[in-house]
């Protein structure tokens, strides 16, 4: 006896089920809000981009990006941070001379900080409504996420 099928095998079940994985793949084709000229389109996708769900996943992108860049920043000028671990070791404290060596690292950090949660931001959140799964597609923009 044949196993039934997952799926029905209906047509209308199927081409709505690919309609449905089709709206929640986020491909570099789908619309930003920029590039929409019909009234009634744009009505459509401002009344779910400002809702409240969009509002808190737009949040949670402001905050991802924020760690991953900090971590990043972080990363990159870890070896301006040793110059502070250094002079504490001393045995006579300077803690102005150790608040001096610390103040390239948190402003690299800070600067990579900063420009790259703005890139991000621009590039894949503004204007985009985030579709479920989100955050992965934000901590690795490749295409091996979906």
């Amino acid at each position: 006896m044949p196993a039934k099928p997952a799926w029905p095998r209906c047509r209308k079940w199927v081409c709505c089920r690919n309609a449905i994985d089709v709206l929640q793949m986020n491909t570099p084709t789908s619309k930003r809000l920029s590039d929409i000229r019909n009234e009634f389109e744009r009505g459509v996708f401002l009344s779910v981009y400002n809702s409240r769900a969009q509002r808190v996943r737009r949040h949670i992108a402001r905050i991802i990006l924020a760690i991953k860049h900090g971590l990043r920043g972080t990363l990159f000028s870890w070896p301006l941070y040793l110059l502070p671990l250094a002079a504490w070791s001393l045995k006579v404290s300077y803690l102005p001379l150790i608040l001096l060596l610390l103040l390239p690292g948190v402003y690299i950090s800070c600067v990579i900080l900063v420009r790259g949660v703005r890139e991000d931001y621009a590039n894949h959140v503004e204007g985009f409504i985030l579709r479920p799964g989100f955050p992965g597609r934000l901590l690795f923009p490749g295409n091996f996420v979906t």
